[in-house]
Formats: C-alpha cells, sequence, structure tokens
C-alpha cells in the first residue's frame, strides 16, 4: 500500500486564564536568627495581603527559602557582612484585575522583589481544541495537495500521531520589580492580552491510484 505521511499544524488565541507571580523577599542582618526573623515576617504580610485579595493557600506556595552567610569580595579577601535570608512566594492569579494590586501592595508592604506576570492557557481552553481541528485540517490540505501532484488520489487516514505541545508563549515578556518606597505606590496597569496556542498532527493517508 501506497501512503503519504503529512505534518499539520494548526494555532489558535485565547485570553490567559491564569498569571503566574514570584513575591521574594531578603534580609540582610548580623545573625541568621535576626535574618530569618525578618524575612518570615515579611513573608507573614504576603500571605496577609494575598488573603486580602481573594487568593487561597491552594493557589500559593513558598519555594527557594534560604539562609546563608553572605561574604563580599575587598582588597582582595572574602569579608564577612553578615547573614542574608530570603524566601519566595509563588502566587497563581486568575483574576487580571487583582496583578497589579498585588504587585504594588507586595512592595510597598513587604518591600518585594517581585517577577513576572506569566500568563497561561488552561489545559480545559477551548483555544486548545480549535488548534487541534486547524491542524488537522492542515494535514488533510497538504496530503491532498500531494495525491493531486502525484496524480493519485487521497485514501483513507491510516495512522494519526501527536508527536507533542508548544506551551502557550507569553509574548510580553518578563516584568521585574524591585524598589523600596515610603508611600504606597499607584498600582500598576497589568493586561493578559491574548496568547497563542499551537499543535501539531502527523497524519499517514493511503494513496490510491488515480
Amino acid at each position: 500500500m501506497t501512503t503519504v505521511t503529512v505534518r499539520g499544524e494548526g494555532s489558535a488565541r485565547a485570553a490567559p486564564d491564569e498569571a503566574t507571580l514570584e513575591l521574594a523577599v531578603e534580609s540582610l542582618r548580623p545573625t541568621p536568627a535576626e535574618a530569618l526573623a525578618d524575612v518570615a515576617a515579611r513573608g507573614e504580610t504576603l500571605v496577609t495581603l494575598c488573603h486580602e485579595v481573594g487568593i487561597g493557600p491552594e493557589r500559593r506556595v513558598t519555594s527557594g527559602a534560604t539562609v546563608a552567610e553572605h561574604r563580599e569580595h575587598v582588597d582582595g579577601r572574602w569579608q564577612h557582612r553578615g547573614y542574608r535570608a530570603a524566601s519566595t512566594l509563588v502566587v497563581r492569579v486568575e483574576d487580571a484585575e487583582l496583578v497589579g494590586r498585588l504587585l504594588a501592595g507586595a512592595v510597598e508592604r513587604a518591600q518585594a522583589r517581585v517577577a513576572g506576570p506569566w500568563w497561561t492557557i488552561g489545559l480545559d481552553n477551548a483555544a486548545r481544541l480549535e488548534a487541534c481541528r486547524e491542524a488537522a485540517r492542515d494535514a488533510r490540505r497538504k496530503a491532498e495537495a500531494y495525491a493531486e501532484a502525484l496524480g493519485a488520489r487521497l485514501g483513507a487516514i491510516v495512522a494519526v500521531r501527536e508527536p507533542g505541545r508548544t506551551w502557550p508563549r507569553d509574548r510580553g515578556g518578563q516584568q521585574v520589580f524591585a524598589m523600596r518606597v515610603a508611600d504606597e505606590p499607584a498600582a500598576p496597569p497589568v493586561e493578559g492580552g491574548e496568547l497563542q496556542v499551537s499543535a501539531t498532527v502527523i497524519v499517514r493517508f493511503a494513496l490510491e491510484q488515480g
């Protein structure tokens, strides 16, 4: 049996379903206990802030907690400068309007270093299935073009394989905020826009003599 194998590609666009933020606090103090206590207090402030804006514990996780000696290289020698503690709270936010409030609150109330947002499309978003449909249609168009050029007719589908997914691309890039302020800052405007989700499918068709 003569066959033709083609690669179909499709894409669709949709508003993101979720944003991820990293809220990090650091402290340099003379002793490890002092550094850790300061980070712990500011970390609790971040948790309180999340609670106030309606982000539950299931949507946040603490990662990257460290306490270590801090040294600086001065005049060819390493000199002890105290102890640095750090902790990062990773937060997932569904409401884009809350992102700006969270950024401003974390900076003002906890003197946090904020990274993000990173936008994603949920697995159940209809755009994912539309991308798959477009990939399948693209595969059939290509196979029909090959069959016509070869003087054959496109037959039945012999095999279908999905080689992998392309995750949604955040075209906005990473935004990083690191500052200390005395007055409450205005919440920065945050827009999720639209992301692109892609799909690829490998389809093998039978070729029949024309």
